[in-house]
């Protein structure tokens, strides 16, 4: 009976391990991505089409969520000092942030959500400072797969820092 408890008691914290893996926090590599909105789309591009992503490129727009205190923090593996990452809203299963350029001072709000355990959605909106405000560049939504891992794999190119994910 002690023997049946103990398997019963280890099934279940096995299976409540395994709901707690479904959350936002691991490495998570872009599959597709979609333009809704671009006044610099290629021409002939036909807006909201999904376009899928290259998995062995040199220059993934990968990510690392992890837990930091009581929430989440978000490491964008392409870039490093030129790009400030703000956690604006995060949870289990969603993580609200804003990337802005030092330079440029372009902001991309990131709206992004669990889709499944393995896939993450986000919508995009990129925004540049100009003499009337602000004004909205670039509006679109992409597809993220979680890796095993993901690290950077070299120094900064003039696209980002190459990255590896597995």
């Amino acid at each position: 009976m002690r023997t049946l408890a103990l398997l019963l008691l280890c099934g279940l914290a096995g299976a409540a391990g395994a709901a707690g893996a479904q959350t936002i926090e691991g490495y998570w590599q872009d599959t597709a991505r979609r333009i809704l909105f671009s006044p610099d789309a290629p021409s002939g591009y036909v807006y909201g089409q999904w376009a899928p992503l290259d998995q062995q490129q040199t220059y993934p727009s990968a990510k690392q969520i992890r837990r930091a205190g009581g929430g989440f923090d978000l490491v964008d593996l392409l870039y490093d000092d030129e790009e400030v990452i703000k956690v604006v809203r995060a949870d289990e299963q969603r993580i609200d942030f804003i990337r802005t350029n030092q330079l440029s001072r372009c902001a991309a709000r990131h709206e992004c959500r669990l889709e499944s355990p393995n896939q993450l959605f986000c919508a995009l909106e990129t925004s540049c400072p100009n003499a009337k405000g602000e004004q909205v560049v670039w509006r679109g939504e992409e597809q993220y797969a979680r890796r095993a891992s993901c690290e950077r794999d070299g120094k900064r190119q003039a696209q980002g820092i190459p990255v590896r994910c597995r």
